[in-house]
């Protein structure tokens, strides 16, 4: 009861103070027609899709690799990278490139730069005595073609950057080679978990494929060779066997290759980027083709692009595809519709305007080992919802899974670190992240069903789970901000869209540099759908205990009055004055209600406030305001109690001299 008490008056002094918590932003949103027992949201759906003549990008123009996928109870997302190039590494002995396949790899490599030349050689002599570990980043081969020197191709396990971090090669891309004339053999080590049907295309019967592994893995596609030779088993060359070392990097990729994925006009047709799919049903059946508009990504902007005249090699789009639960997407069947090429001027450079006289589609590349639910790092648990002064409160506890996802997420990291994991010295941490980037999505009743989006404002970018259990935090939302009549009694529902889990090593005074991963769901329900959801009124209560206050107040006061004045009642000087008496009453009731308040909050913003989300605890202020209050009003009622005791003891020692005067000296002592 005192953490509903407490919340919601914080709640309501933020609105005193002009403190804004969320801040929302449009969504046109349909309600499922058809509710369940959790409703979900359908997607904007065109009422014709047909895509009859659209062309299939030819292979290597344009590469879509779906990065990672997770899933909820309420949908499924996927993160999607389009590329026409990227950064790539090759040796100066080998003929291949390699790009990065991992998501931590863009800020390492953003922070690796800065390093001077200096702190390299220093990280390179550290590696030399074995005091440090390069970091292992996933990547792909983008690219393989033959020199006059080079005709047997060895594709390496990894690839060293001055021995800081490694590119360990898991997958290889799509159209590798464009020249098979000068190739007479390509070794694959057995680190390779994944090769497309188009990853060798046009091979010729001459050239041999040298496999280290027995069988093919599971992740390579049936006649991935297109019936060219291979040797299975094959002894990968002890030379080879060391990750190849190299020094320097550049950008690679086709600059001619520029895409416009969705057109998003303010005035005129849209073409939005649509992503066709088919759910896998509970029951096992597969649904017909369904789809999903994205929206463009940018607010200000009126399209989406790929390409190095445009935005540059890659760009990546996230995905939210609403299900019921136990459903999942089939990832087969997933097809991308309305990409274009781009418009070019008379010097043959792309400009930001997409020919639309020809759409294209793509299939996309699974580039994800496993789909990971939100189940594996955490669960939200509801607890409550309480309403003051226009602001709603949704109390939640959460819990971090006993699965040990991290040791998935990160297994070099995990298993390098493990005895120190085991020993306590290190522990696995996990935060809510990139939180100015998350948003509430409410369902209300206003007449009928409605959805909003409410983006989260605040001042820190995550949350940290201190605990493996019971982490309490509470989430403010102000009424407003939904929408102009709405209040917490309407709430049906409530989630989070795009929220990002991240699990470290954190040590005693540090984490382990790298050890971290990011991980995004689109969909979490974090306030089940109810028809009649607990709600804790809290403007009710505080009538309810304002009133209760002043009767006790007043009737303790009113036997005062009555008590005094009867035992003063032939004391001339003592004798009781109603109005003294009444404006005394009332500066003690409000004096004490502010010290008491005041108690009150900075007992509990140190408990059950503690764990806000937002850095700024709108308690802050007002305590400020009932502290300084506070000590005036203690400061007057301890001179006033001074000045009483003063009083009553001058009081008894003027009585003492008159009743001595009263008294006949009669000589003794």
């Amino acid at each position: 009861m005192v953490n509903k008490f407490v919340l919601p008056c914080l709640l309501g002094m933020m609105s005193l103070f002009g403190v804004t918590s969320v801040k929302t932003t449009t969504s046109k949103v349909t309600p499922n027609p058809t509710p369940i027992a959790t409703p979900r949201l359908e997607m904007n759906r065109e009422a014709v899709h047909d895509y009859a003549s659209e062309e299939v990008i030819p292979d290597g123009n344009l590469v879509v690799s779906a990065t990672s996928s997770t899933l909820t109870s309420m949908g499924q997302s996927f993160s999607f990278m389009f590329s026409t190039g990227g950064q790539g590494w090759c040796d100066s002995t080998t003929t291949f490139l390699l790009a990065p396949d991992d998501e931590a790899f863009e800020e390492y490599y953003t922070n690796f730069l800065t390093l001077t030349v200096e702190e390299r050689e220093a990280m390179t002599e550290q590696y030399e005595t074995g005091e440090y570990e390069p970091i292992h980043f996933n990547s792909y081969v983008y690219s393989l073609n033959s020199t006059n020197t080079v005709k047997d191709i060895v594709i390496p396990r990894s690839l060293t950057r001055n021995h800081i971090f490694n590119l360990d090669v898991t997958r290889l891309g799509v159209n590798l080679v464009s020249d098979w004339s000068e190739i007479r053999s390509i070794t694959i080590p057995a680190e390779i978990e994944e090769i497309y049907a188009d990853s060798f295309q046009d091979v010729p019967d001459t050239v041999v494929f040298n496999v280290e592994v027995e069988t093919d893995p599971e992740g390579w596609a049936a006649n991935w060779n297109h019936g060219a030779t291979v040797n299975y088993g094959y002894e990968f060359p002890e030379e080879k066997a060391e990750p190849l070392s190299k020094a320097g990097a550049a950008q690679y990729g086709d600059t001619k290759q520029n895409f416009f994925i969705g057109w998003y006009p303010k005035e005129g047709e849209q073409k939005p980027l649509v992503l066709e799919y088919k759910i896998f049903l509970p029951d096992g059946g597969l649904t017909e083709s369904q789809y999903f508009e994205f929206s463009s990504s940018s607010e200000n902007s009126v399209f989406d692009v790929v390409g190095y005249d445009l935005i540059g090699f890659s760009n990546s789009l996230f995905c939210d595809i609403p299900l019921n639960d136990g459903e999942s997407i089939d990832f087969d069947s997933l097809v991308l519709h309305n990409i274009y090429r781009a418009k070019t001027n008379e010097q043959e450079i792309s400009i930001t305007e997409p020919d639309l006289s020809q759409g294209y589609n793509i299939v996309p590349k699974q580039g994800f080992l496993r789909v990971y639910s939100i189940e594996d790092f955490i669960d939200f648990k509801f607890t409550g919802l309480s309403t003051f002064a226009g602001y709603s409160a949704i109390d939640l506890d959460i819990d971090i899974s006993d699965a040990n996802v991290y040791s998935h997420l990160k297994t070099n990291y995990y298993n390098a670190h493990l005895s120190e994991i085991e020993s306590g010295k290190l522990k696995i941490r996990y935060r809510l992240t990139s939180l100015t980037l998350c948003k509430f999505r409410i369902t209300y009743m206003d007449g009928e069903e409605k959805v909003q989006d409410v983006k989260i404002s605040t001042p820190i970018t995550q949350f940290k789970l201190t605990r493996q259990k019971g982490n309490k935090v509470s989430f403010l939302i102000k009424d407003s901000t939904v929408a102009r009549s709405f209040s917490a009694k309407d709430i049906k529902s409530v989630s989070f869209v795009s929220l990002y889990v991240t699990v470290d090593l954190l040590g005693p005074k540090t984490t382990v540099t790298r050890s971290n991963v990011t991980t995004r769901f689109g969909y979490v329900e974090i306030m089940p759908h109810m028809d009649n959801a607990p709600l804790f009124d809290v403007n009710i209560m505080l009538i309810i205990v304002a009133i209760i206050y002043i009767v006790v107040f007043v009737a303790g006061t009113i036997g005062l009055y009555f008590f005094l004045k009867n035992k003063y009642k032939n004391d001339e000087f003592r004798r009781m004055k109603n109005k003294p008496f009444i404006i005394k009453a009332l500066l003690f009731l409000l004096g004490s209600m502010v010290v008491v308040f005041d108690i009150i909050f900075i007992a509990l913003r140190g408990t059950a406030l503690n764990n806000a989300i937002v850095v700024f605890n709108p308690a802050d202020a007002f305590i400020i305001v009932l502290s300084v209050l506070s000590v005036i009003i203690i400061g007057y009622f301890v001179k006033y109690l001074v000045g009483v005791i003063k009083t009553e003891k001058e009081r008894r020692r003027i009585i003492k001299l008159k009743l001595n005067e009263d008294v006949e000296d009669d000589g003794t002592n």
